[in-house]
């Protein structure tokens, strides 16, 4: 049974946050950015950037899910079958001879790609994994989920995302990477990303990630849309944008 909630029923509930990210990792909103990001408040109180990450990590498991939907731009459809469970994603364009395989964990992340199943994986360099995927607003990087084990992380304060109360954290880069910085946002009651930021050089964000909705299935919770931008440097409008979005799904199907 597939039923879909709101955000506050979504996170009154969570047990387990689906996340890739990036969002398939992590980020810009149908809805007004300036109506739901009030600014970060420098003198909110953020816990120790290690009490956030342990339990960050757990919450990061994933739920043993079979899940249909697509990879959508403003130009094509992508339909794709992504298998979760653990801290692994499979994720299989059904109409692309494309098929990427993502373990992120406390330690390390890789990611492997191959054409098919018959295939076997080949693991991404760190020049690869900063290209993009087919022509989305997805890079292989992004999938990775890096920024959240960037060894150099500073807590900027409290803030408010989608109504719900956050910590905000900034983190750089301690290898090969696309993005100077990030900037994220954690929910401080359930411990979920709600938003994340990558800049560039500059100091200017140009990609935003967020979540738009989730649903249940089963007895767990699940992505039903997210929503990645590439934006304009220095001014916060959307360049170009790409949907995932979860139709259906099983749980306990995966297969891995």
């Amino acid at each position: 049974m597939t039923e879909q909630v709101k955000y506050s029923s979504y996170f009154s509930k969570i047990s387990r946050t689906l996340l890739s990210a990036a969002f398939l990792g992590v980020l810009a909103s149908p809805l007004t950015p300036t109506l739901l990001h009030a600014g970060i408040d420098r003198e909110g109180k953020v816990p120790p950037v290690e009490f956030v990450q342990a339990r960050m990590w757990k919450n990061m498991q994933l739920a043993d899910f079979r899940l249909e939907g697509e990879v959508r731009t403003n130009k094509k459809k992508y339909p794709i079958v992504l298998r979760t469970h653990g801290y692994e994603m499979v994720y299989e364009f059904v109409d692309q001879p494309l098929q990427i395989r993502v373990v992120i964990d406390p330690d390390s992340s890789s990611i492997q790609k191959r054409s098919k199943a018959t295939d076997s994986w080949t693991t991404l360099n760190e020049t690869d994994k900063l290209k993009t995927v087919l022509d989305t607003d997805i890079t292989y990087e992004d999938l990775c989920l890096d920024f959240i084990r960037w060894e150099k992380v500073s807590p900027l304060g409290t803030d408010n995302i989608k109504t719900l109360p956050t910590w905000a954290f900034e983190a750089e880069p301690t290898g090969k990477s696309r993005y100077t910085k990030a900037r994220y946002w954690i929910s401080s009651e359930y411990f979920a990303f709600m938003r994340v930021d990558a800049y560039n050089s500059q100091n200017q964000v140009i990609k935003r990630v967020e979540v738009n909705s989730v649903k249940k299935i089963g007895k767990a919770y699940t992505i039903e849309e997210m929503m990645i931008s590439n934006l304009i440097p220095g001014r916060d409008i959307s360049k170009t944008q790409t949907w995932v979005t979860i139709f259906t799904g099983k749980e306990g199907s995966s297969g891995l």
